[in-house]
């Protein structure tokens, strides 16, 4: 029998890759890259790479006849070394290959933030807001929505309801005027977003972390340690508007707030 160690490395990738996927969903922490309705993809993928890594390691040990003879070779493609007539290629292909396992396992990940919101779509008006839904089934789920919250003495946004309120306010803000308002989130700052007002956020993931983008209301208070609040807080308040850039941008009139751990799950997904 002669071992081929190109073909374990190749076995021992495909049952790296299977194993971070099922890590993961173990952990939970696939929620942090994917939009959860995506999960059975990525399961399924997991299943795959066990199942192309279990065809590989039936080419790891070869007789030497099935080493040198091409009548072996089937479908799969050949279970003996072909000489390698670009190893710089080749190794940095592996390199390549390897790197998302080398930085999945061993480098630790942050959930996205206001650090990183500076850097995507910010919607705090109905026209910039997109979470992929067609105009037809928005009118109708956010009629009844908007119907439910006006019934409603105060607004509780947690992370089942943050997009559809958050949308039905931006939307139609002077409907929702004077109401009381309930809602969790991070505290980001730009002066060129809402004249320097803080907002209160959260990302929105329609599919992957790498599409995500923050949407929440714009926050008015006269204290001014709340500008200063890097982390997540509550806050309680009274919802009105103000003009900018010649369209209706709710705000919140907060009248209390206090600062809270991360949730488990920080992002929110339509």
């Amino acid at each position: 029998m002669i071992f081929h160690p190109q073909q374990a490395l190749k076995a021992l990738i495909l049952a790296l890759f299977s194993g971070f996927i099922i890590r993961l969903h173990h952990t939970g922490e696939i929620n942090s890259f994917i939009n959860p309705q995506y999960a059975a993809f990525s399961q399924v993928a997991s299943i795959i790479f066990l199942v192309l890594f279990f065809i590989q390691v039936t080419r790891i040990f070869l007789t030497e006849e099935q080493a040198v003879d091409h009548q072996y070779c089937n479908i799969l493609g050949c279970s003996h070394d072909i000489e390698d007539t670009k190893p710089l290629k080749n190794r940095i292909g592996y390199v390549m290959i390897c790197l998302p396992l080398v930085t999945g396992f061993f480098l630790p990940y942050s959930e996205l933030g206001a650090a990183e919101a500076m850097n995507r779509a910010i919607c705090y008006s109905s026209s910039e807001t997109n979470t992929g839904h067609s105009h037809e089934t928005l009118g109708t789920k956010s009629d009844d929505i908007m119907k439910e919250m006006i019934d409603q003495p105060i607004l509780s946004l947690d992370h089942s309801n943050f997009i559809d309120y958050t949308n039905a306010i931006q939307t139609s803000p002077e409907l929702f005027v004077g109401k009381r308002i309930n809602m969790e989130g991070f505290i980001f700052s730009d002066k060129a977003v809402a004249n320097g007002h803080p907002m209160l956020a959260r990302f929105i993931v329609t599919h992957c972390v790498a599409d995500a983008h923050v949407t929440g209301v714009v926050l008015s208070s006269s204290d001014k340690s709340l500008e200063r609040e890097k982390g997540w807080i509550s806050v309680r308040g009274i919802i009105d508007v103000h003009q900018l850039e010649g369209q209706l941008v709710p705000f919140i009139h907060v009248q209390q707030w206090n600062s809270i751990d991360e949730p488990t799950e920080p992002y929110v997904y339509p």
